[in-house]
């Protein structure tokens, strides 16, 4: 059997350290109420490299493309909107709630700049696909020499 020591009761600060680190990371998976928290869910997000272009994709399952807005601030890609809820407001009961509904926001800075002009959005079957081109520094290309 285990004897509690006074020590257990308070381990000094890194105890009460990492006690409210545990609280603020189960706290922060807790499906908030709407009513409570602006911006109470984060879309899943997975970002891809290619030699030429990064590619990220955005899952918005239930998200209208209407209420989608996509901007790109020098590196940061931001990605904001809003999924409405689908409760019947006549539940009296609720068993099991997963589904995360109203405005979200995600900013996403990317390793490198990219060419804004090129960039493009595309939403396909609940997926935000951005497509952001690389500039293309780093590349060799021939500089033709002007005599003055």
């Amino acid at each position: 059997m285990y004897e509690m020591e006074s020590d257990d009761l308070l381990d000094g600060p890194e105890g009460f350290r990492s006690d409210i680190e545990r609280f603020f990371t189960h706290f922060s998976q807790w499906k908030h109420p709407q009513a409570f928290f602006e911006k109470a869910w984060k879309p899943h997000c997975d970002v891809y490299e290619s030699e030429e272009c990064y590619h990220v994709v955005l899952e918005l399952s239930g998200v209208s493309e209407e209420s989608v807005e996509v901007l790109l601030q020098g590196r940061t890609l931001v990605v904001r909107g809003e999924r409405p809820s689908v409760r019947n407001p006549h539940y009296q009961t609720v068993h099991l709630m997963e589904i995360n509904f109203g405005r979200f926001e995600r900013a996403l800075e990317l390793p490198q700049a990219v060419d804004q002009d090129r960039t493009t959005a595309t939403y396909r079957q609940g997926f935000l696909i951005v497509e952001l081109p690389k500039l293309g520094r780093g590349k060799s290309r021939d500089i033709r020499i002007v005599q003055t």
